[in-house]
């Protein structure tokens, strides 16, 4: 296990860092067709290659550990079992790191090589044998100058840049068979894992090989058991200076409601039981539950949960009585006069008189395979079946008033086959051939979609957008200082080209675009370096001025 496979795990992870940036860099680990069972080699000639829960690599794997599924050791499928590991193992280099730092990570089989010393322990007529029918019965025979040539090419040849992948050949051995030798590029002969250079191709892996909960946990353990330290891995980010700016703000916001939301959870003694991890395990929970408790928010009254039940089923709720209404609308009648309290009104879908067929919106027609109506507007598109309702109505430009988009407060409220259903919670039925999903949407006056779509000014947006802009102002800033040695090198260049295409136009009389050779240089240096992060700045003030008084 630690010439086969942990020293290939701990040297990867000792020159992975010192490949970072380079120009088509590739790591290649070997693995075999006796580690992949989804083969004969590998899985139809015993032992075969299997961890099973990795036993004994969790518990160390050393002396007398010497297997890493935990049970007594076996040579053969110690070799296989190592095999198998190198093939997850770039698997999982792959998922982490390739992204992250653009090497291509692949494990190969070159063939079999079987007359080096991995067949010693043999008896002698094996040891003879054994070579001549790979050669001539098999195929599979590759000497030990031509699977170093097989790994030279996948770390060489460009067709081999892809990462994540497992290499094979395919064709004749070019070793050990005479009247197989290449001709002109290629291999002649059938099977085996022999071939020439373009044989080279994809190969499958087994199951055991792209087992990830297993993929996880052999990682996992063969770091503990080499000390091997990884770069953390992630994903590679935007360069756009803009998202870097509103990534700051939003994680120093969401940071602060964070903080407050475990504070909220964490008061009085039972937050110092629940963090005493000392104390028994049942007592922390009894603290935990009773200080949730506290602040859930859940209605008590049954009438009120049963209403509740009713809405999320599509279902509306029995009238209220006259006086209950009287009573929910009290607090609104104490901000504002009784002109300005609007109800909204559900329109009867049996008193709406026809209008004729339903037109169908031009360029529609190949958008799904459902018919999909919108009443009172009598408007047709075509959407797919499971497609959002609140998309498909986005698409055919009917205007649908939202508020929580959790299907709780019912302004979304619609109408479909006499049910009023909330329409940020439903998807497209598929319909039977000539049958079309009809969806009758209450009526919005204009004034109140002009007022929805003006929404975007209010003083939360001018807020901030007054910050966003102040963080982008401080984003240039702080990029202009740390670029100062750069700035002037970079400016000393631009100056030297433009001096050296000077002197070409005395010489010749093409045209030039872009700057005139002749256009002055500019000498400011410092006292221009913040003109235009100071004049974002300001623009973004004045901005957020002008809509808070339109506001």
């Amino acid at each position: 296990h630690q010439i086969n496979y942990f020293s290939h795990f701990l040297l990867t992870s000792k020159v992975m860092p010192m490949m970072e940036g380079s120009d088509d860099a590739r790591i290649c680990m070997l693995g075999s067709v006796t580690g992949n069972d989804n083969t004969v080699g590998g899985g139809g000639v015993y032992p075969i290659a299997d961890l099973k829960e990795l036993d004994g690599l969790e518990l160390g794997c050393k002396k007398p550990i010497a297997m890493m599924d935990g049970y007594n050791f076996n040579g053969a499928k110690a070799y296989k079992d190592t095999k198998l590991a190198c093939m997850m193992t770039c698997n999982m280099l792959h998922e982490r790191f390739h992204r992250s730092t653009g090497i291509a990570f692949s494990s190969v089989y070159p063939g079999c090589i079987a007359e080096t010393p991995l067949f010693r322990e043999k008896r002698p007529w094996f040891r003879k044998l054994f070579p001549v029918f790979m050669k001539y019965i098999t195929g599979g025979f590759v000497g030990e100058e031509e699977a170093g040539q097989r790994l030279f090419q996948v770390l060489h040849d460009p067709r081999c840049r892809k990462s994540g992948v497992y290499w094979g050949w395919n064709g004749g051995p070019r070793e050990g068979r005479e009247d197989s030798l290449e001709k002109g590029g290629q291999i002649t002969g059938a099977g085996g894992a022999g071939g020439g250079w373009d044989s080279i191709f994809e190969n499958d892996q087994s199951g055991k090989v792209l087992n990830k909960d297993l993929m996880m946990k052999l990682w996992k353990y063969t770091t503990e058991v080499t000390g091997a330290d990884w770069p953390e891995a992630f994903l590679p980010k935007s360069p756009c200076p803009t998202l870097k700016v509103i990534e700051a703000a939003t994680s120093i916001l969401g940071v602060i409601e964070e903080r407050a939301r475990m504070e909220a959870s964490r008061q009085g003694e039972g937050a110092e039981i629940v963090a005493n991890r000392d104390l028994p395990r049942e007592e922390r929970r009894k603290s935990l539950e009773q200080m949730l408790l506290a602040l859930d928010k859940t209605p008590k009254d049954q009438k009120q949960l049963e209403d509740d039940l009713l809405r999320t089923s599509g279902r509306a709720p029995a009238a209220e009585k006259e006086h209950d209404v009287v009573e929910q609308l009290k607090p609104v009648l104490k901000q504002t006069s009784i002109e300005e309290v609007v109800a909204p009104e559900v329109d009867d879908p049996l008193l709406e008189e026809e209008k004729g067929p339903p037109t169908m919106i031009p360029g529609h027609e190949h958008l799904g395979d459902t018919a999909v109506v919108f009443q009172p507007q009598n408007v047709m598109t075509m959407a797919r079946a499971g497609q959002p309702l609140s998309e498909v109505a986005s698409q055919a430009d009917v205007f649908i008033r939202y508020k929580c988009r959790k299907g709780e407060c019912k302004t979304c409220a619609v109408n479909i086959d006499g049910k009023w259903v909330s329409a940020c919670q439903t998807k497209i039925e598929p319909q039977a051939p000539g049958q079309h999903f009809a969806v009758r949407v209450r009526p919005v006056s204009e004034a109140q979609k002009r007022k929805e779509k003006v929404a975007f000014f209010s003083p939360e947006s001018i807020q901030d957008g007054f910050f966003n802009n102040a963080f982008g102002v401080l984003g240039f800033v702080k990029e202009g200082l740390a670029a100062d040695d750069d700035f002037e090198v970079r400016m000393a260049r631009e100056r030297r080209i433009q001096q050296m295409v000077a002197e070409k136009a005395k010489h010749g009389s093409q045209k030039l675009r872009g700057v005139r050779v002749d256009a002055p240089v500019d000498q400011e240096g410092e006292s221009n370096k913040f003109i235009v992060p100071a004049m974002f700045g300001v623009f973004g003030f004045m901005l957020a001025m002008v809509q808070s008084m339109n506001a």
